[in-house]
């Protein structure tokens, strides 16, 4: 298994190279981009999910969702927690490093790699990860903003179309509501445009940075450490004394071992922070995941393989 994450990273890596490539050559370009992204987040992506619950009901799945939920609250509060020990400065940087190093990007970078590792299994356990992330991001996230906004604003926040393809491929899951396939067929096609889309968009970000300016910044290496190695390892720890279930434990690892998510960058402008220091985090954690992913992910499976 270990050879195939790595296989995995280096394909994701190769399209993200196109997603480069197609930015250089004009195809797409500044505006182009944004629009491709709430593509993929507010239609594709769900898709995938809901697709994703399509499959015959086993208590041992609808057991292993709840775990997965349990076990990614519990992650998440240590980070959390920890994040708030790590970076107690009060400056105009910090909160989007608290954002930057909690929040991975699990949906466009998580979803693709579990889908390639495990399967459809591994998509179904991840939705459990991203509804505790998606809870967490539009609440605690917007706290750490320093925007509360009303209660009313926080519930509409949290009312994306991922948290609704979840709710519905949950209910359809329990029930058994199995979609004709003049339907199905042409959500999973859609939902198989994510991993390529997702790594294409990825790219073009890291196109739009000066990744060897952004390298020059030592700051962004000591957030590196932390959202690449320190907290996939004390998330690993936690894992470990859980005692889970091999894919659920993983599914979750690998969610919280991707890099920083746009998310950093999207709340950055939405707060009116440092968007373009958001994004330079986003690129540095982004390269230096195609190392620290393929290594950390052979200490997770002998360590949570043998759990």
């Amino acid at each position: 298994m270990a050879a195939v994450v790595t296989e995995k990273i280096i394909e994701m890596f190769l399209i993200l190279l196109g997603g480069v490539i197609v930015y250089k050559a004009g195809l797409i370009d500044d505006k182009t981009v944004p629009k491709l992204s709430n593509l993929l987040l507010m239609f594709i992506s769900p898709l995938l999910i809901f697709q994703s619950y399509q499959m015959e009901f086993e208590m041992r799945l609808f057991y292993g969702l709840l775990w997965t939920l349990a076990a990614s609250a519990v992650t998440f509060a240590v980070t959390i927690v920890l994040s708030e020990l790590l970076f107690r400065k009060k400056g105009e940087r910090t909160p989007v490093e608290k954002i930057a190093v909690i929040y991975s990007n699990s949906g466009f970078i998580g979803l693709p790699l579990i889908n390639g590792i495990i399967g459809s299994e591994g998509i179904f356990y991840m939705t459990a990860y991203l509804t505790v992330f998606n809870l967490l991001l539009w609440t605690h996230g917007v706290l750490v903003m320093g925007s509360a906004g009303s209660f009313k604003e926080m519930c509409k926040n949290l009312l994306t179309p991922t948290i609704i393809a979840i709710f519905a491929g949950v209910v359809c899951f329990v029930t058994q509501l199995r979609l004709p396939d003049v339907f199905a067929n042409p959500i999973q096609m859609i939902g198989n445009m994510n991993t390529p889309l997702a790594m294409i968009i990825a790219g073009a970000n890291l196109a739009q940075g000066n990744l060897l300016k952004s390298l020059q910044n030592k700051r962004l290496y000591l957030i590196c450490s932390v959202k690449l190695i320190l907290y996939p390892f004390v998330g690993l720890a936690a894992l470990w004394l859980l005692h889970l279930e091999f894919h659920i434990a993983f599914t979750v690892f690998i969610g919280m071992a991707c890099p920083a998510g746009a998310s950093a960058i999207m709340f950055a402008e939405r707060y009116g922070k440092d968007a373009k220091y958001a994004s330079e985090i986003f690129v540095v954690t982004t390269v230096l995941s195609a190392v620290s992913i393929p290594v950390l992910s052979v200490l997770a499976i002998r360590l949570l393989g043998a759990a």
